[in-house]
């Protein structure tokens, strides 16, 4: 994407908000010497600011932009104001290891927003240092969030929060029905899959539910210093845990997914692991198939459509359907 396409503050806005962010005057105690694009891939642009803060101190802030960008993936995404309060409200009172958010805005009237992190350098996503535990470390972190988040010992002041209802999995399911619309023949047993996705998302329903990442992909869990720093946040959600392991797990080998998933039982249940817990485990792969597929109306513009659709079908099978 082009930048010149993208509304960003200038660097006099960019220095008053990052002043009110550090609680210093921009005017004396606040600079920005630099400014440039963050290489890490997100929906919404991104900047590395470099400032120099009162007594001469330089720090680097990682910056993160509405920019007139308005994709929701149908309601799943909910943009930096979101995931603004995310930070303030959920991450921040609840003291988990994430970046440090500094600050940021929301105008009122244009509901443009942006928020400054804390930069980590050297940081890497959890599965380029798989060998090093880094992804064990993501379940772990993961499975503790779950625990304390759950409905039962919710945080409080967070019901604006989204939540995975029956209305939006089956909203999913049927646009894979209708994007399918666009193979050039049709596919039965994705058919039969779609017709009994209700009950087979089902368990996804039932209580407790916790607060979930809701793209818990190792891309978005960074790791650096030896601690797991979640990151992306504007998908969280009110929904079951094991979306999280699912995405954290997907298209990895059996011997790593088992231990992340030792893991995370470990952590989120210490007293022993509820029944039902393989099956929303599956239920959560599958609505990860219905997810990507229903994000593209026509399916030749969707990426790596054939490993998608051979997913949902092996997943038909092990859930009894086909």
């Amino acid at each position: 994407m082009a930048t010149f396409s993208w509304h960003l503050p200038d660097t006099r806005r960019l220095e008053a908000g990052l002043a009110r962010a550090f609680n210093t005057n921009a005017k004396s105690g606040l600079k920005v010497l630099k400014r440039e694009l963050s290489p890490y891939s997100t929906t919404f642009p991104c900047e590395i600011v470099t400032c120099r803060l009162p007594g001469n101190k330089k720090t680097d802030v990682f910056c993160k932009y509405s920019a007139g960008i308005e994709y929701t993936g149908f309601g799943h995404r909910g943009g930096p104001a979101y995931e603004l309060a995310v930070y303030r409200e959920v991450l921040q009172p609840i003291g988990v290891s994430a970046p440090v958010c500094y600050g940021g805005q929301v105008d009122p009237k244009s509901g443009e927003a942006w928020l400054a992190l804390e930069y980590l350098p050297d940081a890497l996503g959890v599965g380029k240092l798989y060998r090093s535990g880094a992804m064990v470390e993501a379940a772990r972190w993961i499975g503790r969030l779950h625990r304390l988040t759950e409905i039962r010992r919710t945080v409080p002041g967070t019901g604006w929060l989204k939540a995975y209802t029956r209305q939006y999995y089956m909203g999913w399911v049927r646009r894979v029905l209708k994007s399918s619309s666009s193979l050039p023949r049709r596919l039965p047993w994705l058919e039969a899959v779609c017709s009994r996705a209700g009950d087979l998302l089902a368990p996804l329903l039932v209580q407790p539910l916790s607060i979930v990442h809701g793209e818990y992909y190792p891309h978005n869990v960074l790791y650096h210093r030896e601690r797991v720093y979640p990151v992306d946040w504007e998908s969280a959600a009110r929904a079951a845990g094991e979306i999280d392991l699912a995405s954290l797990t997907e298209n990895w080998s059996a011997e790593i997914t088992r231990t992340c998933i030792a893991a995370y039982q470990q952590e989120r249940w210490p007293e022993g692991v509820p029944a039902g817990f393989i099956r929303r485990l599956l239920a959560a792969r599958l609505y990860f198939c219905f997810r990507w597929l229903g994000d593209y109306e026509d399916w030749s513009r969707c990426p790596a459509l054939p490993d998608r659709l051979r997913r949902l079908r092996r997943l038909g099978r092990e859930l009894g359907v086909l």
